[in-house]
Order: structure tokens, then C-alpha cells, then sequence
């Protein structure tokens, strides 16, 4: 499944007075404004196409089946979980089975 994203790497730099997620070409993504967590953050949404092509792997190899239980996570909330995180990225709620 392919989002309709800008093409990673995405990097996160400091620009002054704000945190900036850049494209390869440089191009802004997405500014941060100053907080607390304007670092973190700037970096976490700089990783997310790394995360999104790793998450939508992993829901297309399990298919419509749930990981197993390990006595403290449930296999089947994290599968639940992954799944609508990416039907969000993607704007499908069917997704993988649209």
C-alpha cells in the first residue's frame, strides 16, 4: 500500500525559532512550533513515513489475523490498533481490504 506522501527521508531541523520536518529536496512539511516537546515532535512526524511503510508491511503479513497474546499485550488490540492507524494515514477505513 502506498500513501499519497511526500517521498522519504523526511528530516526534522532546527530553523531559528521553530522546529522544521523537511522533504529530501527541502521542501517544508511541516513547521513545530516552540513547546516543550517542538523536538520530539518535529522528529516523530519526520520518521513517519519510515513508520507507515513498516506498519503497512507488517498489517499486509498478517493479513485479516490477529498476533497472539504475550500475558501483558493483547495481539489482537495491537493488530486492531495498527490497522486504523493506517486506514488514517491513508483517508480508507477498509483498508487493507478496500
Amino acid at each position: 500500500m502506498k500513501a499519497n506522501h511526500t517521498q522519504s527521508p523526511w528530516k526534522a531541523m532546527l530553523d531559528n525559532v521553530s522546529w522544521k520536518v523537511l522533504s529530501s529536496e527541502n521542501r517544508t512539511i511541516a513547521s513545530v512550533e516552540k513547546s516543550g516537546q517542538d523536538e520530539a515532535d518535529a522528529k516523530l512526524i519526520a520518521a513517519s513515513p519510515i513508520m507507515f511503510e513498516a506498519l503497512s508491511g507488517l498489517v499486509q503479513l498478517i493479513g485479516d489475523e490477529d498476533l497472539p497474546d504475550n500475558g501483558e499485550l493483547s495481539g489482537a488490540a495491537i493488530c486492531d490498533l495498527a490497522r486504523s492507524a493506517i486506514a488514517l494515514a491513508v483517508d480508507d477505513e477498509n483498508w487493507p481490504f478496500s
